[in-house]
């Protein structure tokens, strides 16, 4: 060793600041100049979304509707995942004992002072849970912007057609995602007078009014099945494993413990998109792949392709769209808006992308196939983030063969449908397609063939209930 660095070392240890100077690290994260910045359901739509780049105008057409679905757009997390990150203050703690006192770990100076660092925030307080952030406001209104801007046709109305009538908005859960998104439109909050919402709402939240859908959720017999099989396999706990040696912990932390740091980065990433947060620094960037798959992984199965109940429950809303479009095709323009705007969360905007096979992979995820499945179509990332949207426009075109045409958007990017050229689908193909299944919109399945809501209450749960009853009821008679 030189002799000034020497000299440097003694003067630290002399002086009392805690810096390790021999500890062996990974690498640093705050000088990363090139993060991973895919965080599954909670990436930032700021990162993913394709309207950096004006969309491409449909030669000799012209788009005469559209129709959206959205999910709500970055906000706080749940009041249960807010106590779970305020709580990272003790584990904070314990980091920076492991290295500052103990000398393990293999955090670098930096990134271990910016944990140190870390504090809650506004965010991370109760009373906000589930509330949208400014980010989140912003992301609504420049969606706005963006789509009046490339579908002026429809969305620059003149003084006096702004109006429930030209207009649709709907909401579930997801009310104030809407007013921003009509503020960026409109320039007003209330600018339209949305539709009234049932607390079961059976066309923008489906999945909720399905008891079979409620009750596998429950039993976690599907979804937790391949989810759980690859947290407990090799690939996942070398994750932990390597992530409680970077931290300094003698032993493998628990699987929450990974859940909560990183819940708490990509919550912190998505609020402050030009930031990084601490948090993100405990993770490599395949780690942060890992994470990614795990819960590609769980939404796979919980909404999308991994139960076939999830090719039903988009109906409805598969079913309000065609009805919508056949009406424009059939020239009844006189009672159809120009727009409809329909706002949610992320497992009704994936059953309507899994009922009309949008990124359908044509091999099954499951908890031993990650590596073979790099290149995935179902990437919570890039089809269900904060923000994310399915547009759908209609358009009436100077061709002989078929005026009428759909193209969709998923997250402002065009989808290359099948059967449909670059992107741009005839309006023929979409009804033999889906014309049936949107005419039948039945939710039986969700209840049982006979379509009917299951006895809450089997009889021989009945009839015990009623004895016990009987009972109480002669003891205190007696």
């Amino acid at each position: 060793m030189s002799v000034p660095l020497l000299l440097l070392t003694s003067l630290l240890a002399s002086s009392g600041v805690h810096h390790v100077l021999a500890r062996d690290v990974d690498y640093c994260f705050a000088y990363e100049d090139d993060p991973y910045l895919y965080m599954a359901t909670k990436t930032a739509y700021h990162f993913v979304h394709g309207g950096k780049t004006r969309f491409q105008t449909v030669p000799n057409c012209r788009p005469v509707q559209m129709w959206m679905l959205a999910a709500y757009g970055t906000r706080c997390p749940t009041l249960h995942e807010i106590d779970e990150i305020n709580a990272l203050t003790d584990l904070r703690e314990q980091i920076v004992h492991n290295h500052e006192t103990r000398n393990e770990g293999r955090m670098c100076n930096q990134d271990l002072d910016n944990i140190k660092r870390w504090q809650t925030n506004e965010y991370l307080r109760p009373v906000r849970a589930k509330a949208l952030t400014p980010q989140g406001v912003e992301d609504m209104r420049l969606l706005a912007r963006r789509l009046q801007s490339n579908f002026p046709e429809l969305l620059q109305p003149v003084f006096g057609n702004i109006s429930s009538r030209n207009y649709k908005f709907r909401a579930t859960e997801a009310q104030r995602s809407m007013e921003s998104f009509m503020e960026g439109l409109f320039g007003s909050r209330d600018a339209v007078i949305p539709e009234e919402t049932t607390l079961n709402d059976t066309l923008l939240n489906a999945y909720k009014t399905c008891g079979v859908w409620e009750n596998d959720a429950h039993e976690q017999s599907y979804e937790s099945t391949e989810r759980d099989l690859f947290t407990a396999g090799p690939l996942f706990q070398n994750l932990v494993h390597n992530v409680s040696q970077r931290l300094g912990f003698l032993y493998d932390i628990s699987v929450d413990k990974i859940d909560v740091m990183y819940d708490a980065c990509r919550y912190e990433k998505a609020w402050t998109v030009t930031k990084l947060s601490p948090w993100c620094a405990v993770f490599s960037k395949e780690e942060l792949r890992i994470l990614e798959y795990r819960e590609d992984l769980d939404y796979y199965y919980k909404a999308g392709y991994g139960r076939d109940i999830n090719t039903r429950l988009g109906c409805p809303l598969l079913h309000d769209m065609m009805q919508h479009f056949w009406n424009v095709a059939r020239d009844e323009m006189s009672n159809e808006p120009l727009g409809i705007f329909y706002f949610s969360d992320i497992i009704s905007l994936q059953n309507l992308l899994t009922t009309i096979g949008i990124n359908e992979d044509q091999t099954r995820l499951t908890a031993f196939n990650y590596k073979d499945m790099a290149q995935r179509q179902w990437r919570t990332s890039l089809i269900s983030s904060f923000a994310a949207n399915l547009i759908a426009v209609f358009y009436k075109c100077n061709d002989s063969r078929e005026s009428n045409k759909v193209m969709f958007y998923l997250a402002e990017k065009p989808i290359q449908y099948e059967s449909c050229m670059v992107g741009l689908c005839d309006w023929e193909f979409l009804k033999s397609k889906f014309g049936e299944l949107a005419s039948n919109c039945k939710l039986d399945v969700c209840w049982g063939t006979n379509g009917a809501p299951p006895n809450p209450l089997p009889l021989n749960s009945t009839a015990i209930l009623l004895v016990c009853f009987v009972l109480v009821y002669l003891g205190y008679r007696l």
